[in-house]
Order: C-alpha cells, then structure tokens, then sequence
C-alpha cells in the first residue's frame, strides 16, 4: 500500500508540473500539449539531478520547450515565467521551515542525542567528512562562478517577464509550486503508510521538504552524500532498524525514478551528444592535453 500511495505522489507531483509549464507556455504566446511538458520536465529533472546545484535544469527544461515547436524567445519567456512563480514559493518555504525547526532546535539535538550511542556518533562523523569531501571535490570541479551566475540570470529572466505575465497567471503557477513540493514531500510518508511506530507525518513532511530543497544550497549533484548522512541522523523522523531501507526507496521514488526516465528521454529523442551536453553543465571540460 505504501508503494502505491508513493507513486500516486509522484504522479501527482509529475502532472503538477506538467500544468504548471503548460501555463507558462501559454502565457508566454506558444502552445504546449500534455506529453511534451511531461517530457520536457524529465530532461530539466535529470539534469539538475547530475549537475551542481541543479545548473542544467532549465537548460535541459529550455531545449525541451524548443523540440516541442516553441520559439528560442518563446521558450525563455515561459521559463522566466515559471521562474518568477518558484522563487516566491522557495522563500516561503525557507520561513516556515525556519519557524518550524529554529524554535526548538535545541531540544531536539538533545533528545537525539540521548537517544544514540558514541558508536553511532563517530560513524555518522566518519560519513560526514566523506560527503565534505566530496562536496570540496566538486566544488573545484566546477566551473567557477557558474553557481553565482545561475542565480543571477535566473531573477534577471524572472523579473524581465513576471511583469508580462497577468496576476491571476502567477497566483496559479505559484500554487501549482506549492502542490508539486508537497507531493514530493508525501512520498516519505506514504512510504511508511502502516509502520509500526512511524514517526510523526509533521516530522517526515517538513524533514523532506527540507531534504528536497536543500540541492539549491548544496553544490553536490542532489545533495548526495549529505543529504543521506542528515536522513540517517533521524531528521525526517527516526525510522529505527528500517531507516536505511526507508531511506533507499524515498531516494527512488523522488529522485532516481525520474533521472532515469529524463536521461532515457533525452538520449532517445535529442541524441547521447546533447544528452551529455545537459547532464554536464557547470562542471570543467579539461582539455585533451590535460587528459593525455
């Protein structure tokens, strides 16, 4: 039951955001069927996915708009059309996590940890200087200043075209957001649908809407490595001897699943060259000299 509840959140979430390109395309002048916005939105998810702080989402999202017969200026309208809608729900959710966590913060590291044993600390320590590790690698893999220049044409994209975009467009999309997140949220939940002593649904749904929205902060490819060190340390609920399994088939149903539709899509209607083109945008080309 809790697979399928699971599924039927990322079905959800899917749709959702089909809809929500669909408005931003209509509003921009251009018209998007159903199947092409669901595609589309695959390519933009695999490759933010595999790439630094989700660097190759719109890109991929943009070449997408384009395949499906959008103009070039037509497609960058309706992804600063979309772009303008997310930001404002990004900020909101950044406070009500604040207001949710910041409160009680305290109280909860001691309970966690008067419930875990020094063994359990040094091995999440251990894991945690791994993924720090790994997070300084890639930061000197990447390409510099791509981070910085991602968010800076993302609000100068937005705040070009939210001002062409009736009122009532951007009330709609940005609700549409809203439900996407939470969809994706409900996955946790829905994966422990009938666990004994499953941790509170408050606890599971802000813990993994934290877990979702950090990759914009992180520069790892999905916030991995730190990402499963926070969900193992109990942060979206303590799952006992079933966290790592849980843990396993949250990752598929909202991050795995959907890479690995996106990447088959993109290789199979763009080809492997644009494919790879999208899924390693903002990390450093070498050059063969450097290769040899």
């Amino acid at each position: 039951m809790g697979h399928l509840l699971a599924l039927g959140a990322l079905a959800l979430d899917v749709i959702v955001r089909a809809w929500r390109i669909q408005l931003a395309a209509w509003t921009s002048g251009g018209g998007l069927r159903f199947w092409p916005a669901v595609r589309l939105n695959l390519y933009g998810e695999a490759a933010a996915t595999l790439t630094p702080n989700r660097l190759g989402g719109e890109a991929a999202r943009f070449a997408g708009l384009t395949e499906a017969g959008l103009r070039p200026v037509t497609a960058l309208v309706a992804v600063g059309v979309e772009v303008a809608a997310e930001w404002p729900v990004f900020l909101l959710l950044v406070g009500v996590l604040v207001v949710h966590y910041v409160p009680d913060w305290r109280l909860a590291a001691q309970r966690w940890l008067q419930r875990h044993v020094a063994t359990d600390l040094v091995m999440i320590e251990v894991v945690a200087l791994g993924a720090l590790l790994i997070m300084y690698l890639i930061q000197r893999l990447a390409k510099p200043g791509a981070i910085r220049h991602r968010v800076r044409r993302q609000w100068r994209v937005a705040l070009t075209h939210v001002r062409r975009a009736p009122l009532w467009v951007q009330a709609v999309n940005a609700v549409l957001t809203a439900v996407s997140l939470v969809a994706r949220a409900l996955i946790l939940p829905a994966l422990a649908w009938g666990m004994p002593d499953a941790p509170p649904f408050g606890q599971m749904v802000f813990g993994a809407l934290a877990l979702l929205a950090s990759p914009l902060l992180v520069p790892l490819p999905s916030g991995g490595g730190g990402i499963e060190v926070v969900f193992l340390s109990g942060f979206a609920g303590d799952f006992g001897r079933h966290a790592v399994s849980m843990l396993l088939w949250w990752r598929v149903y909202s991050v795995i699943l959907l890479t690995a539709a996106g990447v088959y899509l993109m290789i199979h209607s763009l080809g492997i060259r644009a494919a790879r083109q999208l899924v390693t945008i903002g990390w450093v080309r070498r050059k063969r000299s450097d290769q040899s």
